[in-house]
């Protein structure tokens, strides 16, 4: 199912333009980046989510490249020239994985902004996963982000402007940006719509209201497949030992009673269960429980 690889001018109408940080980032650290697709069923189903016709013809679709160019022509109507749909998976404010659909990926996003990581100091994907609605910008917007946060390293002000000369040289110089928590994991989801306009007063409130309609249908057709991927990986990342630690927190036992159950002592299970509250970004062992009942990992 995946292949995973290691690699403010106010805005028109209601819409509201987050000044995020760009997150500090370490430039030696290398996020794992799951490409998933339709090749299996989705296991999940959102309960009451809404019914859009764009999702139903994806959903209809016989292929991924046939959901790309129903996606493909409905940009074409709405002045953007580029879609993307992806999802980062956080452990508090970092980030873990990159998670990419075959069907909603373009051919930008395959080359520089993953293989360089430009989603470690991409501001849009911070500043939309903490606004309650899209955010619109231009690569004039983002510059003066960076620069009003002067990014302390060398290597962060490099990766900065490697990323910002990327957008600009494959002509995507304005766009849409929105995020959705995704429910049960530590995902986000975000749509990412672009343009090679090099300034945002073309997008009018009527832009964004279609390219939430876009958006929000694609969501809905790919976030189960989304979530399928995201328990896949972090269901194989468990070890035995650390999935019965877990049934065994669930259980409501005690680090003693596991060490018995698991051969092992006490000092040791504590140890293993803080690793595990670190890598899932949880304080206690009844978050840690409730997180992973949640992606169903017991």
């Amino acid at each position: 199912m995946s292949e995973v690889v290691s690699i403010p001018h106010a805005a028109p109408g209601n819409i509201t333009v987050c000044a995020n940080a760009c997150a500090s980032h370490d430039a030696a650290r290398r996020i794992p980046v799951v490409w998933y697709n339709d090749s299996k069923q989705a296991a999940v189903e959102q309960k009451d989510a809404p019914r859009l016709g764009v999702a139903q013809i994806l959903s209809s679709a016989q292929s991924e490249a046939e959901r790309a160019r129903i996606v493909s022509s409905l940009l074409h109507l709405t002045g953007f020239s580029t879609f993307a749909y992806f999802a980062l998976e956080f452990s508090g404010d970092r980030v873990q994985r990159l998670f990419l659909h075959e069907a909603f990926t373009p051919s930008t996003y395959r080359g520089e902004y993953v293989h360089r990581h430009h989603f470690d100091v991409d501001p849009r994907t911070f500043g939309a996963r903490m606004c309650s609605m899209p955010i619109v910008w231009d690569l004039r917007n983002l510059r003066q982000q960076g620069e009003r946060q002067s990014l302390a390293l060398p290597d962060e002000r490099e990766a900065f402007a490697d990323f910002l000369q990327t957008m600009r040289d494959d002509a995507m110089c304005s766009g849409i940006m929105y995020s959705m928590a995704m429910p049960g994991t530590r995902l986000h989801a975000f749509m990412s719509f672009t343009a090679p306009r090099r300034n945002r007063d073309w997008i009018t409130a009527a832009t964004v209201e279609q390219a939430l309609s876009i958006g929000l249908s694609v969501h809905k057709f790919g976030s189960p497949k989304l979530i399928t991927a995201a328990r896949e990986h972090a269901s194989n990342s468990l070890t035995a030992f650390e999935q019965k630690l877990l049934t065994g927190i669930a259980e409501g036992a005690s680090d003693k009673e596991i060490g018995r159950r698991l051969d092992t002592s006490a000092h040791n299970v504590d140890y293993h269960l803080r690793k595990l509250r670190k890598r899932f970004g949880v304080s206690n062992r009844i978050e840690l429980t409730y997180l992973t009942a949640k992606m169903e990992l017991i």
